[in-house]
């Protein structure tokens, strides 16, 4: 994880782990395909696996839902046009989305500005408009996220 000393495995396995508390409160789709896409929501970006390979060993809906999640999918880059993306994908992708973004924000790499900070909190705001809908649970989780993120590591500095 960017800034810590945990391995990155800590990172997609706690996005499964809030996908999976998810689904126990409020149904996001199927979690047959939902769990492999929080386990390898960052393949595509940051490694040389290509959405082919990930197709061949996970399947075709897996891959599809990973590479919505990867902004360098989407060229040029428009935030607007990957969170759209995403909300037009799939409820599974859009689920991974929030988790990933809650548990990214359950802290903030001590080399980001205090600006750095703060335009992450804005962009979480854009990602829970764009895609909370899909669970409210999720849409809470992350809205709670958010406010401990401002007074933690935007406030608190």
């Amino acid at each position: 994880m960017k800034g810590s000393d945990l391995p990155y495995i800590t990172h997609v396995a706690m996005v499964a782990n809030e996908r999976i508390f998810a689904d126990h409160k409020e149904s996001v789709g199927f979690l047959e395909i939902a769990l492999p896409t929080a386990l390898l929501h960052d393949v595509l970006e940051d490694t040389s696996v290509t959405q082919a390979e990930l197709a061949a060993v996970f399947g075709a809906q897996v891959a599809s839902n990973v590479a919505s999640l990867s902004k360098n999918m989407i060229v040029p880059f428009s935030e607007d046009r990957y969170l759209q993306g995403i909300a037009d994908h799939s409820r599974e992708a859009a689920a991974v989305k929030l988790c990933d973004r809650i548990t990214n924000l359950q802290s903030a790499p001590h080399i980001w500005t205090k600006t750095k900070r703060a335009s992450y909190l804005v962009e979480s705001a854009k990602i829970l408009s764009s895609l909370g809908h899909v669970n409210n649970d999720l849409r809470e989780r992350l809205s709670v996220a958010m406010t401990n993120y401002q007074e933690l590591y935007i406030d608190g500095l």
